[in-house]
């Protein structure tokens, strides 16, 4: 379709594909179908379902669709298709899903991806593509699932300037924790339970060791600040090292253990990014998320912090989001406007990533060993060669001396000086593993 008969598309029907239909793809398709009434009073016209495409389209059970629709398991017919006017892409893969965004747009379609990979790693490239072909790009979904946060981001604070963004972003994550916390298990007591509730996959690594968390805050750091940041220079780090003593502890200082995702902004133009568990004051909103939901903290410089908090997972709760995009596009049709830019900035400025322990932090350090006289002091004399005081040491009772568990917190001070004196500390003799740092999170 040419802009112009974009543009002249005044008429009561916009056509819609999806193109993949696994939980997320069924999940939309069924919020369409559910709230299909409701959807266009919104809209103000016919919002049709046109094509599903899926490899396995023959094995799904569609009797539930109101209306008939195309079925076919080849995506490049559905962006061939002149009478489709949105391709809604929600395969996973993130080479197929690129190919496919690079062929609809190619195509004049506007197009709508939940895949946080393809936006994370290609944003700027698809961003430029769809701007040359007038048509619009929708990635509501890729971050939060049902938590509209890119839309608050880019519209409703888009006079905001951020100094940081911070979040829990991966609900299966979360639900561990915080199960951890409140029942007293074990992290791998609350990993099963959760892949039995469906919160997490049989292999769950993409998730438990920060990887989903870190896509999701390289999208945040482009649309809060305009600076695009390489994926694989986020440092990350998962949970699974986190025992249940570690709540015990913290619960001693106020505080609990989440997996943060944060970006901040740092002299000279740069940004601090990461990926890691922390130790999260207990009056914080961060602490307060419960099972799989997600919060988000947003820190302006003039309107000081906004939190977001929803569930950001599931088939049903991301497909919200990726009809909230399809209806703002399906709006610009027929209105022959044009919807905003995605990403929420129009330039992008390179970015510095601020190299990992320049900043001062204070911090949690759990140190389990074989008991034996003069530990203590051996541990403060590596913590003194490194410049780095001690605020307090705490020990719960009733462990084995042969893996007992002691904790020091650690004053204010340049975390490569602590990274340094822990990696000297791993290699003592007495050490029954390796020791837990967690710094303190420095949140409003």
């Amino acid at each position: 379709m040419t802009n112009n008969k974009r543009q002249r598309k005044k008429e009561s029907v916009v056509h819609l594909a999806v193109i993949g239909m696994g939980t997320v793809g069924t999940g939309t398709v069924r919020v369409l179908e559910e709230h299909h009434r409701e959807i266009e009073s919104r809209l103000g016209c016919r919002l049709e379902l046109k094509t599903l495409c899926s490899r396995s389209i023959r094995k799904h059970d569609l009797s539930w669709l109101r209306h008939p629709v195309e079925i076919t398991h080849d995506w490049r017919r559905v962006v061939e298709n002149p009478g489709v006017d949105i391709v809604v892409e929600l395969v996973g893969d993130v080479k197929a899903a690129r190919a496919i965004a690079q062929a609809a747009i190619r195509e004049g379609k506007h197009f709508v991806t939940a895949n946080k990979r393809l936006v994370a790693e290609h944003g700027m490239e698809l961003v430029e593509r769809a701007r040359a072909a007038g048509v619009s790009l929708g990635i509501e979904a890729c971050v939060a699932g049902g938590t509209p946060v890119i839309h608050a981001i880019r519209e409703g604070l888009a006079g905001e300037h951020f100094d940081a963004v911070y979040g829990i972003l991966n609900g299966t994550t979360n639900y561990i924790l915080t199960e951890m916390e409140r029942r007293g298990c074990g992290y791998q007591e609350a990993l099963t339970e959760a892949q039995q509730k469906g919160y997490a996959e049989p292999d769950p690594t993409f998730d438990v060791e920060g990887f989903d968390a870190r896509y999701k805050i390289a999208i945040l750091a482009m649309v809060c600040f305009g600076q695009p940041v390489a994926v694989e220079s986020i440092p990350v780090e998962g949970i699974t090292r986190i025992e249940t003593v570690d709540f015990a502890y913290a619960h001693r200082l106020d505080h609990t253990v989440r997996l943060i995702a944060g970006a901040r902004r740092r002299p000279g133009d740069k940004v601090e990014i990461f990926v890691r568990p922390m130790m999260v004051s207990r009056s914080s909103q961060l602490a307060k998320a419960p099972g799989p939901v997600n919060c988000i903290m947003l820190v302006g410089s003039k309107g000081g912090s906004t939190v977001l908090t929803g569930r950001g997972a599931g088939g049903e709760p991301t497909g919200v989001a990726v009809l909230s995009d399809v209806v703002e596009i399906a709006r610009a049709i027929v209105s022959g406007s044009s919807t905003s830019t995605p990403l929420g900035y129009a330039n992008w400025h390179p970015v510095k990533v601020a190299r990992a322990g320049q900043g001062e932090t204070a911090a949690y350090l759990r140190l389990v060993v074989r008991d034996r006289p003069g530990i203590l002091a051996r541990v403060a004399a590596i913590l003194a060669r490194h410049r780095i005081n001690i605020d307090s040491v705490l020990q719960e009772p009733a462990h084995s001396k042969h893996r007992l568990p002691f904790v020091l917190t650690l004053e204010p001070t340049r975390e490569k000086h602590i990274t340094l004196a822990v990696a000297e500390m791993a290699r003592l003799p007495f050490m029954a593993m390796p020791p837990l740092l967690l710094p303190f999170a420095q949140l409003p």
